[in-house]
């Protein structure tokens, strides 16, 4: 049976280790010698992040393991015409491992961060996502915005 509830502080190590097998599947070359290294800078944003629940994550547990998760990030914006209050949120780590996809879960995580924004009057809610996961969040109303860029900017040494 999966059950559903909200990280905190206890369950770093489960957020740790379920954001890197997620990014292991969306970046098959990325440098896994950075593991421990992303492990430490993951582990101090979750410490400052998640008591402030400006980052929030739901978890489905099985047998007690976390076997998926979804996360939400709260900020604030300038106000712009459609979002007086300038208040968005941007939705990360949708991951389930591989043996627990196809069962709804992905998608009752997706509810749950979305309710956590609708309770917060979040204005606007933005993603990025996978061919994979591209369906699941048509289902819910994202639109696929053509005006978005992004740079990766070198890291300071």
């Amino acid at each position: 049976m999966i059950t559903y509830r909200k990280a905190d502080i206890k369950d770093i190590p489960q957020l740790i280790n379920l954001r890197i097998q997620f990014l292991k599947e969306m970046y098959p070359n990325a440098d896994e010698t950075q593991d421990h290294r992303l492990s430490d800078h993951l582990s101090v944003y979750l410490q400052e992040h998640l008591p402030k629940e400006n980052f929030v994550n739901w978890f489905a547990i099985s047998d007690e393991k976390a076997v998926a998760s979804a996360g939400i990030v709260f900020y604030n914006q300038p106000p712009l015409y459609h979002n007086l209050e300038g208040k968005v949120a941007y939705i990360l780590n949708v991951y389930t491992l591989p043996d627990y996809r196809r069962r709804g879960i992905a998608n009752t995580l997706l509810q749950m961060v979305l309710q956590e924004a609708q309770d917060r009057n979040t204005g606007k809610v933005s993603l990025h996502t996978s061919d994979l996961g591209k369906s699941l969040y048509e289902k819910f109303g994202f639109i696929s915005g053509g005006n978005e860029m992004t740079c990766q900017l070198p890291r300071k040494q």
